[in-house]
């Protein structure tokens, strides 16, 4: 009877312990300046305990961007007759023109995200609707300093499992913009670089001797793209190697006035080349993920 007893408080103890388990992104991210934006990076694993559950995730968000394609019309006859008569609009332009000269320009801004999975996705998603509502309903495009900070106040309210990079290209200032954001809510602006995730205990001392390097030099924030992706690729990949939670591919984005640009990096063992994600994804995915089948 004793034994029975036993056997059945061990399991249940054991299921309930394995059920309350959530689907975490043990991970490595990154972002690092360069003179005219940012280059944020990320590898593809997402575990579940010691259980790889997703090979190829993506742990960018976008939540500010110009893919949002809204076009602000402009004020009727009525509305420039009542309380807009203020704004002085060229007649000469066309109507597409003035359409064009109405829309503000937007900074480009992307969450890095480690921590709880769920918690991270609720995140992006809730941040992504209130800039896309502020801009809808009060004309208004958002800066980075914006999102860093709504994302320091849904951290600080609520009991949220996340430890996320804001980083992306600000309109306002014109250069790109690092904030890094700890549990708590927590909020520092980085001046160089940042890196979080469980692999980012491996690479901080590689990356302030790069960057030391390049100092003695010029000034660390002007490094060229080439360089910022060759780091950030480079110290993603050694991540990988050490830390047992990162793993797959290297996602990386470079952010800069233009808006943003994807490319994929294979690990070393496959000898692939940093490429943009259309052309070479295929390729890749080909030696990464082969079919069962052929």
């Amino acid at each position: 009877m004793f034994m029975v007893i036993f056997f059945l408080l061990f399991f249940g103890s054991t299921c309930e312990f394995a059920n309350s388990e959530e689907v975490s992104m043990g991970t490595t991210i990154v972002a690092v300046r360069f003179r005219d934006g940012v280059v944020v990076g990320a590898d593809s694993r997402t575990s579940v305990s010691g259980y790889v559950s997703n090979r190829y995730a993506t742990k960018i968000s976008f939540v500010l961007e110009d893919d949002f394609r809204l076009k602000l019309d402009l004020p009727s006859k009525i509305q420039m007759m009542s309380s807009l008569k203020s704004i002085k609009i060229d007649e000469s332009l066309s109507d597409v023109q003035q359409r064009q000269a109405s829309v503000a320009p937007s900074s480009t801004c992307c969450i890095c995200r480690s921590g709880s999975a769920a918690d991270t996705q609720y995140l992006a998603d809730t941040v992504r609707h209130q800039m896309l509502k502020r801009r809808i309903l009060h004309r208004s495009t958002g800066s980075i300093s914006n999102v860093a900070h709504l994302i320091k106040n849904y951290l600080y309210n609520n009991d949220l499992q996340a430890s996320l990079i804001c980083a992306g290209y600000d309109h306002i200032r014109g250069e790109g913009v690092i904030y890094s954001i700890d549990l708590g809510g927590t909020i520092i602006e980085q001046p160089y670089y940042s890196c979080s995730g469980s692999g980012s205990g491996y690479i901080i001392g590689y990356m302030d001797d790069h960057l030391s390097k390049i100092s003695r030099i010029r000034e660390r924030y002007a490094i060229t793209e080439d360089e910022a992706i060759e780091l950030v690729g480079n110290s993603i990949e050694l991540a990988m190697d050490r830390d047992g939670s990162s793993g797959g591919l290297v996602r990386m984005f470079v952010i800069n006035r233009n808006g943003k640009r994807e490319l994929l990096r294979s690990p070393r063992k496959n000898q692939a080349a940093v490429g943009d994600a259309n052309d070479t994804l295929k390729s890749i995915l080909s030696k990464f993920a082969p079919a069962l089948r052929p």
